[in-house]
C-alpha cells in the first residue's frame, strides 16, 4: 500500500486501551507521520508509549513534549506551540521543528521557515466538543511559502476542500479516535480517495476500465467504474465495440456522485467527440470543481481505428480543451488531434491558449529511452526511463489511471506523472506475456533502515570467481542492511540487469539499495537512492528526478565539500578517502584519523548534523579509532569483498562496530 505523507495523525490526549498496538498497526498500513501529544504526561509515560512502538517505525513520531527524547530515540521532530516558536531561529538540519499556529497571520509572523505547521480550527472540532472553527471561510494560503496542515474537524469529505485551499494535507485526531476500534478503518478511508473511470470494458483486463480499476487499487485510490463500451477482444486481437449510451453512462454516473466526493475523473473510450462534449457538459454540471483526465484512445493496440481517419475540428477540440485539465496522447494520437507537424512550440501555445495540461506520452517512439514530456504552466518536463525488453497491452490506459490516482492523493502534476511512469514500467516488467501484474507482494512488511540508522555499507567491486549477487547475498546474510551498486566499466544494460537482481536480494533482507553515480538507473531500478561523486550531477537535480523520499548521498573531501553539501541538503556524506584504496580510481588528498578529526570538530561547531561515513581503505583495526572522531558509520568493499567468507567478515565488522 501506498504511504500517504498528506496526513498526520495526533494521539489520543488522554490514555487508550491498546493505543501503542493500534499505532504500529496505523504505520503498517502507511502512516507516515504520527504526533505523540499527552498533555501534562511525564517523561516516563512518553518513553513507555515510544518504547512499545517498533523501533523502525520510531522515527515516523514527533513529540510535543519532553523533546530530549527526540535523539534518544532518533524520533522524527519536535512540535512547538506558536508562543514558543520564538526560540527557533532556524531549521534544524538532524529533525523536525513544526509549529501550531491559529491564524493566517500567525503564520506570517513565525521567526523562521518551519518544516511545517497546524492551522486550527478549521472546522468544528470533534474532539473538543463546543471549540468551534475560527475560520467561516478556508484561509487564504497563497502567502504561506512552507507547508500547512488544515486541523479540526477533518472527516474524509473535507479533505478535498483543504486541498482546494491550499493546505499540504491535514492533521486527524477526533475522527480517529473517537471510536478507538474503529481507528485503522478510519485511517484507511481518509488516505484512500475515490476515483471515477469512464471507459470500455477490455474482457482480457488488460485495457479498460477494468485496467484502471487495478491500477487505482495498486496506487492506494478506490476506483469506481463507469462503462462507456463493450469491446469484444483479447490481448493480442480486437473483433469489435458496443457502445454504451450516453443516457446509461449518465445513469451509472448519477448514483456514484450521489454518495462519493469524488474530485478526479478519468475519460477513456468514448463513442465520438461529440459524445465527449456533451460527457464534459453533464460532469461539470454534476461538480463544477472536477478535474477530467482524457486519455484520447483513439486506436486499439491490435490496430482498430474507433473515430476512422477523418480529421478533427480544431473549433470543436478547443471547446474540448477548455473543460479538460489534462489529456494523454501517444505520438500517433497527438498528430491526429493537432495535425501531422505538431511540434513542443504548438502543445506549449495550446495549453497556454486552454489552460489544460498535456502530456505527450513516448512508450511507442523509437530509441533506448521512452521519455514522456509534461507540457504545463508555461514549462516543459520530460521524464524518461529505460526501455523494457518486454511489451505489455494496454499501458497508455495504465499510465493515465496511475496518473490520476496519484493526483487524487494530493500529488502535484509533475509528480503525479513520474510516479505513474514508474509504476506502468513496474507493469510492463512483471512478466513476459502482454497482461501485467499490477499487485506483487513484497518480500518484507518491515519499514526499511535509514543512513542515520545504519553503521555499515557495502559497496560492491567485482571479485574472481564470486558474482556481484553472489557478493551482495553473503553479506546481507552477515546483518548488513545497505549496499551501493557500483559497476563503474559496465554498459548501461549490464548495470540494469545486474541491479535488477541485487535489488531483489536487498528487498528479502529489507536492505537499503543505492546505485553510484547513475541516477538515470536509479530511477529506472527504482532504487532506494543514489551516491553522487564530486563530479556527478547535482543533488537537488537528482532530488527532482528521483523524487523527495529517496536518500541522496554525496562524497566530501574537504571542508568547502561539506558546505556545499550541507546547501545542496544531501542525507549524508561520504567523507574520505581515509588511506590508501585500489577499488577507487580518481582519488583525492587522503585525510588520516586527524583530517577526521578537525572535519568532524567542525560539524559540530556549525552545528551540521548529517550523517557521516568514512571510505577509502579503512581496515579493520582503523575502525574504533575512526568511529571515535564522530562518524555514524563506514563504507566499505575491499575489507570485505577480499575476505574468504563476505558473511563471517561482515559479522565480525558489524560486532566491532556496534561495540
Amino acid at each position: 500500500m501506498r504511504k500517504n505523507s498528506k496526513i498526520i495523525v495526533l494521539t489520543s490526549p488522554t490514555p487508550i486501551q491498546d493505543e501503542t498496538t493500534l499505532c504500529n498497526t496505523l504505520f503498517a498500513r502507511g502512516l507516515t507521520c504520527l504526533h505523540l501529544r499527552k498533555p501534562g504526561a511525564s517523561v516516563e509515560t512518553y518513553e513507555q508509549f515510544i518504547r512499545q512502538i517498533r523501533p523502525d517505525y520510531r522515527e515516523r513520531i514527533v513529540l510535543h513534549e519532553h523533546y530530549e527524547l527526540v535523539e534518544k530515540y532518533q524520533l522524527r521532530g519536535i512540535h512547538v506551540k506558536y508562543a514558543e516558536a520564538c526560540h527557533y531561529h532556524s531549521r534544524c538540519r538532524n529533525y523536525t521543528v513544526s509549529v501550531s499556529c491559529h491564524s493566517v497571520e500567525e503564520l506570517q509572523k513565525l521567526p523562521f521557515r518551519p518544516d511545517y505547521c497546524f492551522l486550527s480550527p478549521i472546522f468544528d472540532s470533534i474532539s473538543k466538543k463546543g471549540y468551534a472553527s475560527r475560520f467561516p471561510q478556508l484561509p487564504d494560503l497563497s502567502g504561506i511559502d512552507f507547508p500547512v496542515y488544515a486541523l479540526g474537524g477533518i472527516v474524509p469529505e473535507q479533505i478535498p476542500l483543504c486541498r482546494q485551499a491550499g493546505f499540504e494535507g491535514v492533521a486527524v485526531l477526533g475522527y480517529i479516535w473517537e471510536k478507538p476500534a474503529a481507528a485503522v478503518e478510519k485511517f484507511l478511508r481518509l488516505q484512500t480517495p475515490p476515483v471515477i473511470s469512464i471507459a470500455g470494458f477490455d474482457p482480457s483486463s488488460g485495457a479498460g476500465v477494468s485496467a484502471d480499476l487495478k491500477t487505482f487499487e495498486a496506487t492506494g485510490s478506490y476506483g469506481l467504474g463507469v462503462c462507456s463500451a463493450l469491446t469484444f477482444q483479447n490481448d493480442s486481437t480486437f473483433n469489435g465495440v458496443h457502445w454504451i449510451s450516453m443516457k446509461e453512462i449518465q445513469q451509472q454516473c448519477d448514483l456514484l456522485f450521489d454518495k462519493y466526493p469524488v474530485e478526479y475523473v478519468k475519460i477513456g473510450l468514448i463513442e465520438s467527440f461529440d459524445h465527449l462534449d456533451r460527457l464534459l457538459d453533464y460532469l461539470l454540471t454534476k461538480k463544477q470543481t472536477l478535474k477530467i483526465v482524457w486519455d484520447p484512445i483513439l486506436k486499439a493496440s491490435a490496430g482498430f481505428l474507433f473515430h476512422g481517419d477523418t480529421d478533427v475540428n480544431r473549433q470543436e477540440l478547443g471547446r474540448l480543451l477548455d473543460r479538460l485539465y489534462l489529456i494523454t496522447p501517444n505520438t500517433e494520437e497527438l498528430r491526429q488531434l493537432f495535425g501531422p507537424k505538431v511540434c513542443p512550440e504548438q502543445l506549449a501555445n495550446i495549453c497556454r491558449q486552454h489552460q489544460v495540461n498535456i502530456l505527450w506520452k513516448g512508450g511507442h517512439n523509437e530509441g533506448k529511452l521512452c521519455t514522456d514530456i509534461l507540457f504545463h504552466d508555461n514549462r516543459q518536463d520530460s521524464f524518461s526511463i529505460y526501455r523494457s525488453h518486454y511489451s505489455k497491452h494496454g499501458t497508455g490506459c495504465i499510465l493515465s489511471a496511475a496518473l490520476i490516482s496519484f493526483l487524487a492523493q494530493g500529488e502535484e502534476v509533475t509528480t503525479s506523472c513520474n510516479k505513474a511512469q514508474l509504476y506502468v514500467s513496474r507493469v510492463i516488467n512483471s512478466n513476459d506475456s502482454l497482461l501485467g501484474y499490477h499487485y506483487i507482494g513484497s518480500a518484507t512488511s518491515s519499514a526499511k533502515p535509514t543512513p542515520n540508522r545504519l553503521p555499515l555499507q557495502y559497496i560492491t567491486d567485482p571479485k574472481t570467481g564470486m558474482t556481484l549477487c553472489e557478493q551482495v547475498e553473503a553479506v546481507c546474510r552477515g546483518g548488513m542492511r545497505w549496499i551501493q551498486l557500483r559497476m563503474k566499466k559496465a554498459t548501461t544494460d549490464e548495470i540494469l540487469q545486474e541491479g535488477q537482481k541485487i535489488k531483489e536480494i536487498c528487498r528479502r533482507y529489507n536492505a537499503l539499495f543505492i546505485v553510484n553515480d547513475r541516477v538515470d538507473i536509479a530511477r529506472t531500478l527504482e532504487a532506494d537512492g543514489v551516491h553522487l561523486g564530486k563530479e556527478d550531477m547535482d543533488p537537488r537535480d537528482a532530488r527532482q528526478i528521483l523524487g523527495p523520499d529517496k536518500i541522496i548521498g554525496a562524497t566530501c573531501n574537504t571542508w568547502q565539500d561539506i558546505l556545499l553539501r550541507q546547501q545542496q541538503q544531501v542525507d549524508y556524506i561520504g567523507l574520505g578517502p581515509y588511506t590508501f584504496t585500489t577499488t577507487k580510481e580518481k582519488l583525492s588528498p587522503i585525510l588520516g584519523l586527524e583530517g577526521y578529526r578537525k572535519l568532524l570538530r567542525k560539524m559540530q561547531e556549525t552545528q551540521i548534523r548529517i550523517p557521516v561515513f568514512a571510505i577509502g581503505g579503512i581496515c579493520e583495526p582503523d575502525i574504533p579509532s575512526l568511529m571515535e572522531t564522530g562518524i555514524q558509520g563506514i563504507a566499505l568493499s575491499g575489507l570485505i569483498k577480499n575476505s574468504a567468507d563476505l558473511r563471517l567478515k561482515t559479522m565480525e565488522i558489524l560486532t566491532l562496530l556496534n561495540s
